[in-house]
């Protein structure tokens, strides 16, 4: 079973192949702002590269955000358009989630910055899981006693002011991925149930002033 990776989600663009349990190759470009100019010859470079065609793909894999506007619509509707197209099966998974792939603790929460108050976060604890668009003072992100490992791609002010907060009341380590575990990742999202592609949808990363006073 051949496994097609792709996210758009972030600045850089990341095409992977795997193959069962093996992580065939993997391609990433600093595209950002420019994904739709690179993502169709990234999945050719991998293809190329592995001796494959899309013909012999048998699942996509597609990390749906929460990200830039442009860049997750570009890697969702690439990857959708191409499971319907040829009859693959697909899978989405958001990007909060192969973030916390790469460790295990009591409790993982992963971090996508947007503004200094606000993040995308996804809280994991003990098999539930959150993912919502947070304040620092989130009761959400309130934990007592318990082992917590942040998870983040970007060391910023939100993810400095919640470690010490979290701190006070519990044990915590702060993880700063240069990248994903790919291979967990991809295992991960097989693990879910496969998705119509027409019901593929983008999380994007900045939401309206509305929006977010209805939230609160």
């Amino acid at each position: 079973m051949i496994t097609l990776f792709i996210d758009s989600s972030r600045k850089s663009l990341s095409v992977a192949l795997a193959s069962q349990s093996k992580l065939l190759f993997v391609s990433n470009v600093n595209s950002y702002s420019k994904h739709s100019n690179f993502l169709m010859k990234e999945i050719d470079k991998v293809l190329t590269q592995t001796k494959l065609t899309l013909y012999d793909v048998d699942n996509i894999v597609v990390l749906n955000g929460p990200g830039s506007f442009t860049g997750v619509r570009v890697g969702v509707t690439i990857a959708k358009t191409l499971a319907w197209v040829l009859s693959k099966n697909l899978y989405q998974l958001t990007t909060l989630e192969a973030l916390k792939e790469s460790t295990i603790d009591d409790v993982v929460i992963s971090v996508i910055m947007d503004k200094d108050e606000f993040s995308y976060v996804g809280i994991y604890d003990d098999g539930t899981s959150i993912m919502d668009y947070l304040s620092i003072d989130s009761d959400l992100l309130k934990f007592q006693n318990k082992n917590i490992t942040i998870v983040t791609m970007e060391d910023n002010s939100f993810v400095k002011e919640l470690s010490k907060r979290l701190l006070k009341s519990n044990n915590v380590k702060l993880e700063l991925l240069n990248d994903y575990d790919y291979l967990k990742v991809i295992n991960s999202a097989l693990n879910k149930a496969k998705i119509n592609p027409h019901l593929a949808e983008p999380v994007y990363l900045k939401k309206i002033d509305a929006e977010k006073k209805f939230g609160n």
